[in-house]
């Protein structure tokens, strides 16, 4: 009984169905506008008919005559301020449904730049859908108003994109740590194996390990002065520091408390 491979992006029709494969490749690739400007004119928008519904209401209580249509709610028979307060609950349900939303929009990780360069070079270059329609997909790399679907790991930091860095440099190498070509036949996409990922990054730091330990040790054994040896001593507990600050996710706080402790 064999069983039925699982077809490449270029199994499926040109078009949308192609590009949705695509998306599809990684989880990196998930990633769409947040159209930031439409939900802040939409929420304004909803904001002033809540202001105009508000005055509504205050001028309607200002003109009653009837102390007891304020003073009591079943009582109340002025069709003017039920009408009004009828719009009032509508529109706020739909406002807090709209600031709420937003909200959670805001929330989701931003899409990390080489990942939208990699959906507007690949929409650029295979074109699945017709000019007009593709502009959210082949808007500037640098735009700042897409979000990640998928978050990124929470201890992925400067080896990684470090990593990153030297696969997309060197074609020859991405090819030895993806398996783009099990998922689709285009030869400028690369895929890479989360875990072979892993493991590459974690002997990178097994190793920088040991050598930023041994390494300074070293040089303060072929210097006698005092002076060069602080010298040293403080250089390499700069880079150290740098290096703790660009190449792992720790805050600033828990960083100062690392180095007084």
């Amino acid at each position: 009984m064999t069983t039925k491979s699982r077809p490449t992006v270029e199994h499926y029709r040109q078009g949308y169905p192609r590009l949705a494969a695509f998306l599809n490749l990684d989880p990196n690739f998930t990633i769409f506008r947040r159209f930031d400007t439409l939900h802040l004119r939409v929420l304004l928008e909803q904001q002033d008919r809540l202001c105009e519904l508000q005055q509504q209401l205050e001028d309607c209580d200002d003109a009653e005559t009837v102390q007891l249509n304020l003073s009591s709610r079943r009582q109340d028979d002025n069709r003017t301020r039920r009408n009004v307060l009828q719009q009032v609950a509508t529109e706020l349900k739909d406002y807090d449904k709209g600031v709420l939303r937003f909200h959670r929009m805001i929330s989701l990780p931003r899409a990390r730049k080489r990942h939208r360069r990699s959906v507007h070079n690949w929409v650029n270059g295979n074109k699945p859908v017709v000019r007009s329609e593709s502009a959210s997909l082949i808007a500037a790399p640098s735009a700042k108003d897409y979000i990640a679907l998928h978050a990124e790991d929470s201890d992925r930091a400067g080896f990684e994109l470090f990593f990153d860095r030297v696969v997309q440099s060197y074609p020859r190498l991405a090819s030895y740590v993806s398996h783009g070509m099990a998922k689709t036949s285009d030869r400028n996409v690369f895929i890479l194996r989360r875990n072979l990922y892993g493991r590459v990054i974690k002997c990178l730091v097994a190793l920088s390990i040991p050598i930023g330990i041994i390494f300074p040790m070293l040089l303060l054994y072929r210097f006698e002065k005092s002076e060069s040896r602080s010298a040293i001593s403080a250089i390499f507990v700069l880079m150290a520091s740098f290096a703790i600050c660009f190449m792992t996710k720790v805050t600033k706080y828990n960083l100062l408390l690392a180095v007084v402790g």
